[in-house]
C-alpha cells in the first residue's frame, strides 16, 4: 500500500502521513495513533531519529504470524505504541517501529544484536506462540514482551491479567442474577485468548455455577465469521444461556449482530459482555459492556523494564500483569426473574 493510499483510508493529507512516518511534530495524538497503526501494518517504520545528546534507540518490533490473518485490533497496539514512545522520550530515548513476520523476525533480533543497533527491544508479541520463542532466551539483547508473557518462559514480559478479568466479568454477570452464563470462546490460540478461555471456567467453579458444554462455543476472531458462525449454533441450540463472555470485542460485537438477526434482544434476552474496550465496543448497538485494558500503561511499563534491564542488568526475570476494569454499557441488564 503507498503512502497516497495510506493517507486516503486515514482521511487525511499525504503530508499528514509524511510528518508521522518520520515522527515530525504537526499531528494531532489521535489523528497520529491512527496513522501509525496503518504504517506499520503495512511494512512502513516510523522513524525517531536519536537526539545526539539522547541515550539511544529503543526498537519496537510488532510481530505479525503469517498464519494468524484475523481482523487486527489496531487500537490496541496504538495504544500500547503511544505510551511506550512517551515513556522512552521523557527518559532519553528514542523509539523506532517496524513490524516483522515470521521469515523477518528472528533475522531481525540478530541483527540487531550483532550490530548492537538497538539500546534494548519491545516486542508486541500477541501472535508469536510460546513453541516459537525459544530463540528469545538466547538474545544477549534486552528484551521485554507486551500482551504475550510466555509463561514457564525466562522473558521479561508484561501482560493484562486475564485470568483476574474474566473473573469481574462473570461475577458482575452474576451479581446482574445470571447464573446460566456461556462463553464465546476465541479459537485462535494467540495472546491473551487461551488464558481467558481457561479464566472462565476458573470463574464459574469459583462462583458456584455449574458449566454447560453447549454454551462454549467456538468462535473465530474475525468480525464476520463470528457473526456466521454464531448463526449456525443458534441453529443448532434449544436452550441458550441468559448471559455470555466474550473473549474479546470483536467475538462480542459478531455474535451480537447474529443474536440480533436471529429474532433476539440484547440484553432484554441475552446480556453479552466482551473484553478489551477496544474500538468495536462502541460501533455496535447496544454498546459493549467490555473489561478496559489501559493499553498505554501497557507500554510505559515495557519501557520501564527494559530501562531497568540496561541500567542495571541482572538475570532475573520479571513478568508485570497489570489488572483491567469494567465499563458499563448498554449490552448487559439483569436477569429476567
Amino acid at each position: 500500500m503507498t503512502i497516497r493510499n495510506i493517507a486516503e483510508q486515514a482521511g487525511v493529507a499525504i503530508s499528514t502521513v509524511s510528518l508521522v512516518l518520520n515522527n515530525k511534530a504537526g499531528v494531532r495524538k489521535q489523528t497520529r495513533e491512527r496513522v501509525a497503526a496503518l504504517l506499520v501494518q503495512n511494512g512502513y517504520t516510523i522513524r525517531n531519529l536519536p537526539d545526539p545528546a539522547g541515550k539511544g534507540d529503543i526498537k519496537f518490533i510488532r510481530y505479525q504470524s503469517a498464519q494468524h490473518m484475523k481482523e487486527r485490533n489496531e487500537d490496541f497496539f496504538a495504544g500500547i505504541l503511544n505510551g511506550a514512545e512517551q515513556k522512552a522520550r521523557l527518559s532519553g530515548y528514542s523509539l523506532s517501529v517496524t513490524n516483522a513476520d515470521d521469515e523477518h523476525f528472528f533475522p531481525l533480533l540478530r541483527q540487531l544484536e550483532e550490530t548492537q543497533g538497538a539500546a534494548g527491544v519491545i516486542l508486541l508479541g500477541s501472535e508469536l506462540r510460546a513453541g516459537d520463542a525459544e530463540p528469545l532466551t538466547k538474545l544477549s539483547l534486552p528484551l521485554v514482551s507486551v500482551d504475550n508473557r510466555f509463561p514457564n518462559m525466562p522473558i521479561n514480559a508484561v501482560s493484562i491479567n486475564n485470568t483476574d478479568g474474566v473473573f469481574h466479568a462473570v461475577e458482575y454477570l452474576y451479581r446482574l442474577g445470571h447464573r446460566k452464563i456461556g462463553c464465546l470462546q476465541g479459537s485462535f490460540d494467540i495472546g491473551g485468548v487461551p488464558a481467558r478461555n481457561e479464566g472462565f471456567l476458573r470463574a464459574m467453579e469459583a462462583l458456584g455455577l455449574p458449566v454447560d458444554p453447549r454454551h462454549l462455543i467456538q468462535i473465530d476472531l474475525l468480525f464476520d465469521k463470528a457473526t456466521e458462525q454464531m448463526h449456525r449454533h443458534l441453529r443448532e441450540m434449544d436452550d441458550l444461556p441468559t448471559a455470555f463472555f466474550a473473549a474479546n470485542d470483536i467475538v462480542a460485537a459478531g455474535c451480537e449482530r447474529a443474536l440480533q438477526q436471529a429474532g433476539y434482544r440484547v440484553p432484554e434476552d441475552i446480556s453479552i459482555i466482551g473484553f478489551d474496550d477496544g474500538t468495536m465496543s462502541t460501533f455496535v448497538d447496544p454498546p459493549l459492556t467490555t473489561m478496559r485494558v489501559d493499553r498505554a500503561r501497557l507500554g510505559e511499563l515495557a519501557v520501564q523494564r527494559l530501562l531497568d534491564m540496561i541500567a542495571h542488568g541482572g538475570s532475573e526475570v520479571l513478568k508485570t500483569e497489570l489488572t483491567v476494569t469494567l465499563v458499563e454499557r448498554a449490552s448487559t441488564a439483569q436477569a429476567k426473574a
